[in-house]
């Protein structure tokens, strides 16, 4: 009986990784960094082979999402990026003031990374690690140079194989479908979430729980989106697997819209008053809907008839559970309508999955990378024009990258003066741990602080522990490739366990090299300490970034974006087609706000904080955005005309109203940049005919207006205080 917990939970990992492949990222690191420390130890060449390892290991830090070809562009930009910050960082070593001079240049490059996103993050190690450690040991003559360089490019092209071997033998549209199944897990916590409390046992969720896994799911869109841009509207249908897969995923999108309005609806009823035998039945519905969503991504991955047969009978469940839920008697009870709407939405959601199905099974057999790219291909991968691309996304100047690129340089540069004025010993350590704790959060770098001072230290006591056993070579090469495996998979799980196995690594190496003694582990642990506070204190005294002040504007832009939404489907010129845009937006925007209120929550203040004012303007603006999706989903489903209701004008108006009421206090508090607001006089009438289910949608919509309106009141009026 005790196989079958290990066994399921065995099962989980894998199934984990066809989601997320963190233990091939990890023996993909392990493979790269091992091999040149085995060639150095077997040749003597260990120098050489630090060099080369280092290279390899700083480029690996870049997940290797997206496209085959964006990995051919990761791996490429790395080598070089290596190659000449690795080059630069050698011949400056020796002269202090171009040491400090560059320092600052690559503190303020490795902060723009973070315009490239998570990717960006992990090539900032190819910048900042090489200048680091080359300025550390530098090179005496051009032979000296040369070869370092030569060394460099060779770790850099021995990665290129590992990780380009890796990608040849895989689907090549399979990284696509992979960001949708990651979409799909993420609503079935979604689902999971909103079911909780309808079995009679659990807590029902409240609206801040749903909307974090809410925001899961648009943190999962937004991923596949930046990896994969072109959009269903934009996909050409000459190219079926791409075209397909674009189709699937506003599919996958919009299911999830749809759970969210189940949720707006089922909110409404009281499950205290709700009989046991319809309580259990949407029960029921909810948690089948979740295992055919659960199902869905794993089919999405890997395509194989069995998982479409286990799919198709979760379908076939679901669809017999929304039959025998309409069989209830649930006309002529009020208390009813919600759910009799909920079960309609959950319908939707079902033909949805069922035409991803379909969409799946046209786009045809994939064939292997290696067989999907030609020579001609393969070379248009490194086109100039994705280069000049990425360079502009990273030099783009705007405030807040900026104001962290600033941060990052000078408290890198100070920390390079300190090690490099007192000659400490490894003191290239300081700068080192300085931009990697350093966030563009306060919060987040005292966090990462913290984690990182606690995985140093545990991480040198037990490499000193575990060196000091009698063991031979070839066991403390096996711990370092396991190492090398668990610094990469807890790395977005648990920080200092990551660095904890890091220490661990780099004990190990050094002990390899011969060059590990008690006080070089002291000495890292003081510099961790020293750098790790030398970023705490730059976060909070070099061009900080309070969201006291930033979580007012943040508020300000998502009513922006809600109005916006509301007056394209309602007052403009042309009928909107393309929502799914708008509706993104306005979900950005509230993400933008409800991150901030967060980390304004943690923000040292000596005075009182109106937690309430902000956290009600918050929740009125999601629901409205959700009332606004609602619209437009009954739009897209609806099957007869209607007709015009006499009041729908002056609804819509009434909406309009409340809006100008908000917005005026908006451009109150972000005067800088004011919204333009419609003439409301000579506005022409909606001309499409409303259902009454989307004039309730206005109805309720106009309720978070008027409610918010007394919120936005007060915190103008607290601005001008």
């Amino acid at each position: 009986m005790r196989i079958l917990p290990s066994y399921k939970k065995l099962n989980q990992l894998v199934e984990a990784e066809n989601f997320e492949p963190v233990f091939s990222w990890g023996l993909r690191m392990a493979i790269a960094a091992i091999v040149p420390v085995l060639w150095g130890v077997y040749t003597g060449r260990t120098e050489d082979a630090s060099w080369m390892a280092l290279t390899a290991e700083s480029i690996c830090w870049v997940e290797m999402k997206g496209s085959f070809g964006q990995r051919l562009r990761i791996l490429s930009g790395g080598i070089v990026l290596t190659i000449f910050f690795g080059i630069l960082g050698s011949i400056t070593g020796s002269i202090l003031w171009l040491t400090i001079l560059c320092m600052l240049g690559v503190g303020f490059i490795s902060g723009l990374f973070k315009n490239l996103g998570d990717r960006g993050s992990g090539l900032a190690m190819s910048v900042f690690v090489l200048f680091i450690i080359g300025n550390e040991y530098p090179t005496r003559n051009w032979q000296e140079l040369q070869h370092r360089a030569e060394m460099i490019f060779a770790g850099g092209l021995w990665n290129a194989v590992v990780g380009t071997f890796a990608a040849l033998y895989t689907p090549a549209k399979q990284p696509y479908r992979r960001t949708i199944a990651v979409i799909l897990k993420s609503i079935h916590g979604l689902v999971d979430t909103v079911a909780k409390g309808w079995d009679g046992s659990s807590v029902r969720s409240n609206i801040r729980d749903i909307y974090l896994q809410e925001k899961e799911v648009h943190a999962a869109i937004d991923t596949s989106l930046h990896l994969y841009e072109t959009m269903a509207h934009q996909a050409s249908k000459k190219d079926t697997h791409e075209y397909e897969l674009a189709q699937v995923r506003k599919a996958t999108a919009l299911v999830a819209t749809h759970i969210i309005a189940i949720s707006e609806e089922l909110e409404q009823v009281n499950i205290k008053e709700t009989p046991t035998e319809l309580r259990l039945k949407i029960y029921a519905i909810l948690k089948a809907l979740q295992q055919t969503v659960d199902r869905m991504a794993v089919y999405v991955v890997n395509l194989k008839p069995e998982e479409e047969l286990l799919l198709s009978t979760r379908i076939s469940k679901l669809e017999k559970l929304i039959t025998l839920l309409k069989e209830y008697p649930l006309d002529g009870n009020p208390h009813y309508q919600p759910i009799k709407r909920a079960t309609r939405i959950a319908e939707r959601c079902t033909k949805l999955i069922q035409n991803s199905m379909e969409r799946l099974e046209k786009s045809g057999k994939e064939l292997p990378v290696f067989r999907s790219y030609s020579l001609i291909k393969t070379v248009f991968i490194l086109h100039p024009k994705h280069w000049w691309r990425n360079l502009q996304l990273l030099f783009n100047f705007n405030t807040f990258t900026t104001r962290y690129a600033i941060r990052a340089a000078v408290a890198a540069t100070v920390g390079m003066f300190i090690a490099k004025w007192f000659s400490i010993s490894h003191g290239y350590w300081i700068p080192f741990t300085t931009l990697l704790v350093l966030q563009p959060y306060f919060g987040a770098t005292i966090k990462k602080a913290i984690d990182r001072v606690i995985g140093t230290v545990a991480g040198g006591i037990a490499g000193g522990l575990l060196m000091g056993l009698p063991a031979g070579l070839f066991i403390k090469e096996i711990m370092l490739f396991i190492s090398f495996v668990l610094m990469v998979y807890f790395i977005h799980k648990r920080y200092s366990v990551a660095v904890f196995f890091i220490t661990l690594s780099l004990v190990m190496l050094f002990d390899v090299e011969g060059s590990l003694n008690t006080s070089l582990l002291f000495i890292r642990g003081l510099s961790t300490v020293g750098g790790a506070t030398l970023a705490i204190v730059a976060g909070f005294a070099l061009l900080p970034h309070w969201d006291t002040q930033w979580l007012p504007l943040h508020l300000t832009e998502s009513i922006k974006a809600n109005y916006q939404y509301f007056t394209s489907a309602f007052f403009a010129e042309k009928p909107l087609t393309n929502w799914t845009r708008l509706k993104r937006q306005a979900e950005s925007k509230n993400t933008n706000a409800f991150d901030s209120f967060n980390r304004y929550m943690q923000e040292p203040s000596l005075k009182r904080k109106p937690f309430a004012i902000y956290y009600h303007i918050i929740t009125h603006n999601v629901r409205i955005t959700r009332e606004l999706n609602n619209i437009q989903l009954e739009e897209e489903n609806r099957q007869s005309k209607a007709t015009i209701h006499p009041h729908q004008q002056e609804k819509l108006m009434a909406a309009l109203h409340w809006f100008h009421k908000n917005l005026h206090h908006s451009n109150s508090i972000n005067a800088e940049k004011p919204v333009q607001m419609l003439p409301a006089d000579s506005l022409p009438a909606y001309r499409a005919a409303l259902s009454d289910l989307q004039l309730m949608y206005i109805d309720r919509m106009i309720i978070e207006l008027r409610a918010m309106h007394t919120d936005m009141e007060k915190l103008a009026q607290r601005e001008k205080e």
